[in-house]
């Protein structure tokens, strides 16, 4: 599993799982997320950030002996707006999370991790 560290610059309250349950107040509220797996943080009129748990799962596209990082024994993925984060990690992996003033997310991956790009829809 890992942690997500969220800070939350944004002139809305951020939300988790389409609940009620504020995860971090406006204008620099902060959380810290521990054990985190598939979630989803709502951010109001911007949308989902949705956390991919994909355990032992590889994106072999992605897998680049080259970049030790991604033959990292765990991986999640974060999905928002059609954009798309792929992050590997040993034992603990973490997560910091930063949404702007403008509902900008910003991410940063200690143990590895990169924009990738996942087709949303398709159609054989």
């Amino acid at each position: 599993m890992y942690n997500v560290s969220v800070t939350n610059n944004y002139i809305y309250s951020m939300f988790m799982d389409g609940g009620n349950r504020i995860i971090a107040d406006p204008h620099g509220g902060k959380a810290h997320l521990t054990d985190w797996g598939n979630h989803a943080l709502n951010l109001s009129w911007m949308g989902d950030i949705n956390f991919i748990d994909l355990g032992k799962k590889k994106l072999d596209p992605y897998t680049d002996p080259k970049l030790p990082w991604t033959e990292a024994t765990f991986g999640g993925l974060i999905r928002y707006r059609g954009q798309d984060a792929y992050f590997r990690y040993e034992g603990q992996g973490q997560v910091d999370l930063v949404v702007d003033d403008v509902g900008s997310v910003h991410l940063h991956f200690p143990q590895g991790g990169m924009i990738i790009r996942l087709d949303d829809l398709t159609v054989s």
